[in-house]
Formats: structure tokens, C-alpha cells, sequence
């Protein structure tokens, strides 16, 4: 698939049954102020999509990707202004969490704790975001949000690893030319699958185009499945959890201590023994396993005896929902600070994740309000924005395998460790909380000791820790920081 061309309009997808609308090229332009660490920022946003043709001459439009882009004013060269595209998962997730939450212009902010009510909340200025340092660019992948494929095209064609690649990076291509950007300095971040995205996105760009992005920001990043895989010889998972169980227990009690020095010691102990007893397997004398489940249970909260039911590995599903089992509640996913109620405190594995359903309404009702009223998008007036998508089946990274993407050996941290070291100024940010569990952060820490980077490239990693779940930035004292850190990040570029 290759950039957008001026072609006839293609058809729109539609429900069954339904006349279908033209897809077409489309943009918005609205004006604002904000004031960013009391300075007064002007600036442009536009909403839009970009449609993408067939390769070759180009001739058939294949998907429009809907975009939100915020643009300081008054700039004197763009040469330096940094420009940033974010997107954020699933795989199947629109941009609406990072948009929504994190660094735009405008922010959801919640009355209370959202850890306990999220039903009270307004759309507000965000002091938060990055437009006074760089340009921002929300993208939605296809199917997701407003990004629509052609009628009469599969869009299982853009369901998997490469092909979403692909996508995302034409699109990105094809915004630098329109906007004449291509001189400005790149940043790529994505957030949960947008790290297993991002690299290869970085990897399609350098390739294709010849494009060297010049920052790739990794939030709450998963780019090895084998870091959340339980299974036959897979120890990964069940090492790279350890930490962030133990984090979990800690917040809610069941354990004692202090954060970094509890989760310091669960990764010593998850390298160091926990993982060579993991490997033993059933050489792992009885004493031992004794020995190893008991100090799990005074790190984790869980009791011993449990733990040797399990083989001395806990999978989340059992985690989440044995914790607080006396207490009649779970934790959660995405975030473990996060507490849900179950129909009863039996079984072993939660009904459903309490940090994901108390967001997901905010952020749909916000998005579907602001992009029309305040940002002027006038396209598709009948259909709403899609926060998710059902993308499946996923394909795997080189195949056309439609057994999904969840196994242990997909992996684009070589694809990563390639774009670094083809460009020797690429710089890396990984940003990780510590109660994460749909990508723990010790296991995304892991993957990068496990690239064998050189020492001039590996200096170019920067890790934070934020004491905040997968969604971090929904922590307002953790997004404050992660601002501080992806402001100083982003201004050493080049």
C-alpha cells in the first residue's frame, strides 16, 4: 500500500445492509489558546482523514485514517519543532486513552479518586500537555475511531502485525508531505500494543521511505508476548509479574513494606532463584519448592499453599482474583490498584477488569462530544467514534498465521534493536508503572537486557518508573511526571 493519491472517492464501510458514503480526503481547522506553565500558547488543531491507495499507479483507495493534530502557532521554522504521532492499542484500540487522558491540549478530569468513582468528570485545559514543546499528532488506525476501509475491501487485509505497520507508517509518510514536515524531528509513541507498533513502524519507515525517526517513546510497553506467557518452558511471564504482584500487595496491604525496596527485592529474587527454580521444574527437590513458595508468599501476598498448587506459578487470572479473595474483590488488569466485585468469591479467575470498564465510558462520551463541538469535525455525522474495534483474527509478524497474535515467540525488540543500530541517534524512552499488569514493566525491562545492545547504542535508553498502572497517565501526579520526563526526552533530540 502506498501514500494517498486525488482519485475518485471509494465507498465508506457500513453496517449490513446499509448504503455505504464516500471515502474521501477530509479536514477541519479550528483555533485556540491555552496556558502552559503560564505562558500563553496559540494554536491550530485539525481533525481529518487521509486516504491511502493500492500500490502501483495508485489507482484504488484502500482506507482513510482519521487523525487529530495540534499545531503550536507562530513558530518560525518547524526544522526544530518536534513533532510527535501517538497512538495507543488492543490491538483493535483507537487513540481516545492517550487523546483523552494524557497529553492533549484538553484533558478528562474526575471529581474524586477515579480509583473509586469515575462517573463525575469534565473535559478541561490540560496543564499537562506537550503542545508548548512539540507538535502532537493522534492517530487512529483502521477500523478504529473515524478510520473507515473502502467498501468492497477486506479489512481483515489490515488486521496484523505488518499490515498495521504498513498503514501507519504510509500514513505518516503521507502526512510529512502534506504538511511539509519532513524536516522536523520524529517521535513515535505508543502506548500497550502501540510498542509492539511503534518499532515496527520505525523499522517499515526506515525501510520503505528511508525515513530514520529520531525518538520512539515506549508507554507501558509489551514487545515481547513471552514477558505476559504462562505455559510449557515459557518462564518469562511468570518472572517478569513477580515485581508487580508484589507492588499490588503492597498498595492494598496484604503485604508490608516500602514500594522500591519491596520490588527491588522481587527482582532479585525472580532472577536470581525464582527463575532457576522455574527452569528446574520437577528436579526442584521438595525442599526447595517449600523454601521458593514461601518466600513468594511473604513477597506477593498469596499463600504458599495455593502457590504449590500452582507449580510455584501464579497466572494473572489467579492473581487477580486470590489477593483480595477474603475481601470479596479483584484487582484489576490494567491498573491493580483498581478493586472490582464479583457475583461470588469463588472460581479462580476475575469476571472482568475493573480498571478498564470505569474508564471506557468518560472517554467515549468526551471524544464523541469535543471532536464535533470543539474541533469541528463534520464527516460521518450518523456514525460514532469507535474507542475499539474487533479486530480479530491478528496476524502474526511474517505469516499470514490467523491463530492470533498471543503466543510466546511474537517479538519486534529485534526490529527496535535494528532501526538502532542502522541510526546511531536513535533515542529510546521507556515508561513503565509499576501496578501493570497487562504489560509489566520488570518484563519490558527485561526484554531490553536481553538485546545485547552495544554501549553507545544502549546509552541511548532512558527507563522511568511511575507508581501508577497501565493507563498511567489517569494518576494525575504520575502524568505531571511523565510529563517532566517526555518534555526533557523529546527536547534532546538531534
Amino acid at each position: 500500500m502506498a501514500e494517498a493519491a486525488a482519485t475518485e472517492p471509494a465507498k465508506d464501510e457500513g453496517p449490513a445492509g446499509e448504503p455505504s458514503k464516500p471515502l474521501e480526503d477530509q479536514e477541519f481547522t479550528t483555533m485556540h489558546t491555552i496556558t502552559v506553565d503560564g505562558t500563553k500558547v496559540d494554536y491550530t488543531a485539525k481533525v481529518g482523514r487521509i486516504v491511502l491507495h493500492d500500490g502501483g499507479e495508485q489507482t484504488k483507495p484502500k482506507v482513510a485514517i482519521f487523525y487529530t493534530t495540534y499545531c503550536r502557532d507562530g513558530v518560525e521554522s518547524t526544522r526544530d519543532r518536534p513533532l510527535v504521532f501517538f497512538w495507543n492499542g488492543g490491538p483493535g484500540s483507537s487513540s481516545v486513552w492517550l487523546h483523552m487522558y494524557s497529553f492533549g491540549p484538553r484533558r478528562i478530569v474526575f471529581d474524586g479518586d477515579p480509583l473509586y468513582d469515575t462517573s463525575r468528570w469534565e473535559l478541561r485545559a490540560n496543564e499537562h500537555t506537550l503542545l508548548d514543546i512539540a507538535d502532537l499528532v493522534f492517530v487512529d488506525p483502521p477500523s478504529t475511531g473515524f478510520s473507515r476501509v473502502a467498501a468492497g475491501e477486506d479489512p481483515k487485509q489490515f488486521y496484523g502485525v505488518d499490515a498495521d505497520a504498513a498503514a501507519v507508517g504510509d500514513f505518516i509518510t503521507e502526512f510529512l508531505t502534506r504538511t511539509r514536515r519532513w524536516e522536523s524531528p520524529i517521535v513515535l509513541a505508543g502506548e500497550s500494543y502501540g510498542t509492539i507498533r511503534a518499532p515496527a513502524v520505525a523499522e517499515y519507515l526506515q525501510r520503505k521511505p528511508g525515513l530514520v525517526v529520531d525518538g520512539i517513546v515506549l508507554i507501558s510497553s509489551i514487545m515481547d508476548l513471552a514477558g505476559v506467557t504462562f505455559g510449557v518452558g515459557v518462564n518469562l511471564g511468570a518472572v517478569g509479574y513477580l515485581p508487580s504482584y508484589a507492588a499490588t500487595a503492597l498498595f492494598h496491604g496484604v503485604v508490608s513494606g516500602e514500594l522500591e525496596t519491596l520490588v527491588a527485592e522481587a527482582e532479585d529474587f525472580a532472577v536470581n532463584e525464582y527463575s532457576v527454580a522455574l527452569l528446574k521444574g520437577t528436579r526442584l527437590s521438595e525442599a526447595e519448592r517449600t523454601r521458593i513458595a514461601a518466600r513468594l508468599s511473604a513477597l506477593i501476598g498469596i499463600s504458599p499453599e495455593f502457590i504449590l498448587r500452582s507449580n510455584l506459578r501464579v497466572p494473572l487470572h489467579r492473581f487477580g482474583k486470590e489477593l483480595l479473595r477474603n475481601r470479596r474483590r479483584t484487582v484489576g488488569r490494567l491498573y491493580g490498584r483498581w478493586m472490582g466485585i464479583d457475583t461470588d468469591a469463588a472460581g479462580e479467575s476475575f469476571e472482568h477488569d475493573p480498571s478498564m470498564s470505569m474508564v471506557t465510558d468518560p472517554a467515549t462520551r468526551a471524544m464523541n462530544r469535543y471532536v464535533r463541538e470543539d474541533l469541528g469535525w463534520q464527516g460521518d455525522r450518523d456514525l460514532a467514534y469507535r474507542p475499539m474495534a474487533d479486530v480479530r483474527p491478528w496476524k502474526h509478524r511474517g505469516t499470514d498465521d490467523q491463530h492470533g497474535m498471543w503466543t510466546p515467540n511474537l517479538e519486534v525488540a529485534t526490529l527496535l534493536r535494528t532501526v538502532m543500530n542502522k541510526a546511531p541517534h536513535v533515542k529510546v524512552l521507556l515508561q513503565s508503572g509499576y501496578y501493570d499488569f497487562a504489560t509489566p514493566y520488570f518484563a519490558a525491562e527485561l526484554t531490553f537486557d536481553h538485546l545485547f545492545l552495544e554501549p553507545e547504542r544502549a546509552q541511548n535508553i532512558t527507563t522511568a518508573r511511575y507508581p501508577a498502572g497501565h493507563m498511567m497517565y489517569l494518576h494525575e501526579p504520575t502524568l505531571a511526571k511523565m510529563r517532566v520526563d517526555l518534555g526533557a526526552f523529546i527536547t534532546t533530540l538531534r
